[in-house]
């Protein structure tokens, strides 16, 4: 498969799927991984999709999560990531390293909130429990047909 086929076909499984998951390395240097929701969904954040098409790193995904989770300490103590997409009916993943940021500006936390987030962030868009991730990969790995390929990112 040429890489431009591969490419589409990486953004076409990420832009689908609802549930991404998230490995930081925690105080002691081990991975910790959870789900989170799966901000680059076209169907379920459309609302979303102009702010990814600012972004010069087409893989760029964005995350939310409670300022007062364990993940934010691991990411300002340690900013490299990973983010593991999955299909297991087709035994097909999307594995992407890089780094990751919390997100500050209100502008950006106001145009990417989503009314019903509110469940997460009872405070809403204002809460200071409520933050914005940036995660942007310089690689991934795609695992189907038994194989695994690497691919840097530009």
């Amino acid at each position: 498969m040429e890489l431009a086929e591969k490419l589409k076909e990486v953004l076409g499984i990420i832009e689908s799927l609802e549930t991404v998951y998230l490995s930081t390395i925690d105080q002691n240097g081990y991975p910790s991984t959870r789900a989170m929701l799966n901000l680059r969904n076209k169907k379920q954040y459309p609302h979303l999709v102009p702010m990814y098409a600012k972004e010069s790193n087409e893989f760029t995904i964005y995350l939310t999560t409670n300022t007062s989770s364990a993940k934010i300490k691991e990411i300002e103590n340690n900013s490299k990531a990973a983010l593991y997409f999955c299909k297991p009916e087709s035994f097909t993943g999307i594995m992407f390293q890089g780094n990751i940021q919390v997100v500050t500006s209100k502008d950006f936390k106001h145009n990417a909130w989503m009314k019903g987030w509110e469940l997460y962030y009872p405070g809403g868009v204002e809460s200071e429990d409520f933050a914005m991730l940036r995660f942007v990969p310089f690689n991934f790995k795609t695992y189907s047909d038994f194989q695994v390929q690497t691919e840097k990112i530009d």
